[in-house]
């Protein structure tokens, strides 16, 4: 009679699904080397979380934030899923709101073994590779400024260098320090290779989601509050079966388990399983906002950006609000009827 009642509810918030236009159809791109994000994106393609909010997807991939914002910009995807910084870019080109956090990620100064200072201050002088328009180069030049050093700009020899190309440049020694986040973050320490002068706090780097206008005006209100409602039940399922969805996407990705493992540590749901699906916030706070416009200020200033963008204007959390709403009144597909697809 139990499993007959879930069944029964599984279908009813699937029937009312349908009656404010089932079968909402979009194109998610996810990052093929991002940890944590991965699982989470995983578990949307191989169960049936989309089907049971009525929605179909397909899905592709990107080897980075820029690729898949590029591909947002140009209409090849309904959404765009990076750090804060590389998602806003995208939706300044091409109209949308970001409209959710997702998941919580690492990123490190890393120092060669033989570096013999201790302090950020230490690597006035140093070779400094960072991906440039990453979301976490203007944090971390914030940080070098906090720490003393009051022009990283003319204190360093800073290298625009992608994350793929650290490994490589670290055993080559063409550069002194990394700024690096995981997996690679991870990789690095494991090797051997560099050691942490500087390893972010809990929370300090969130990915962010943002669909285009586009999306939001076919889908209209409740088909985006429907895919707010699949991403939370992902995290909720990913958290309790978390080896599974690091196998699948370590498939996707050729990333060692054993550097998901530690990546899935960093983030407050991941780490470990969630028994109440109640309790996920995925909220971008006040704080959360101000933090990062003053990082695109910082941007604007240094010339690095041209244009000042309100990062305030491009958030907007009702549609999350009104999910997770639902989700703590009951409005939502049956967990028991979760299911792996493939």
């Amino acid at each position: 009679m139990r499993t007959y009642l879930v069944r029964l509810a599984s279908a009813l918030a699937i029937v009312c699904s349908s009656a404010h236009g089932q079968n909402v159809k979009m194109t998610f791109g996810y990052q093929s080397l991002w940890a944590t994000g991965g699982e989470i994106s995983e578990t949307l393609r191989r169960t049936n979380i989309l089907a049971l909010n009525g929605i179909v997807a397909d899905f592709k991939t990107f080897s980075q934030g820029a690729a898949l914002g590029e591909a947002y910009v140009a209409g090849a995807t309904d959404n765009q899923f990076a750090g804060d910084f590389p998602t806003l870019f995208a939706v300044a080109r091409k109209p949308g709101k970001v409209i959710s956090r997702t998941h919580d990620w690492r990123y490190a100064i890393l120092v060669t073994q033989d570096f013999k200072g201790t302090r950020l201050a230490d690597l006035k002088g140093k070779r400094f590779a960072a991906p440039v328009g990453s979301a976490v180069f203007p944090r971390a030049m914030g940080h070098l400024i906090s720490a003393g050093l009051k022009d990283p700009f003319s204190d360093l020899t800073i290298i625009n260098q992608d994350i793929g190309e650290q490994v490589a440049a670290l055993q080559g020694k063409s550069v002194d320090a990394v700024l690096s986040w995981d997996p690679t973050v991870e990789r690095i320490l494991q090797t051997g290779l560099a050691k942490p002068l500087y390893m972010s706090k809990p929370g300090e780097g969130q990915g962010w989601l943002a669909v285009s206008q586009e999306f939001l005006d076919k889908t209209g209100r409740d088909g985006t509050v429907r895919f707010m409602k699949a991403w939370i039940m992902s995290i909720w399922w990913a958290s309790n079966n978390v080896a599974t969805a690091q196998k699948w996407f370590g498939e996707t990705s050729r990333i060692p388990v054993d550097l998901l493992v530690a990546s899935a540590k960093q983030d407050r749901y991941l780490k470990q399983p969630v028994q109440d699906i109640k309790s996920i916030d995925l909220l971008i706070s006040d704080q959360d906002i101000r933090d990062t416009q003053a990082g695109m200020d910082f941007q604007v200033a240094r010339k690095l950006r041209t244009n000042k963008t309100d990062v305030a204007s491009l958030v907007d959390m009702q549609y999350l609000r009104q999910a997770q709403r639902d989700i703590a009144e009951g409005k939502h597909p049956a967990l028991a009827e979760i299911k792996m697809t493939r």
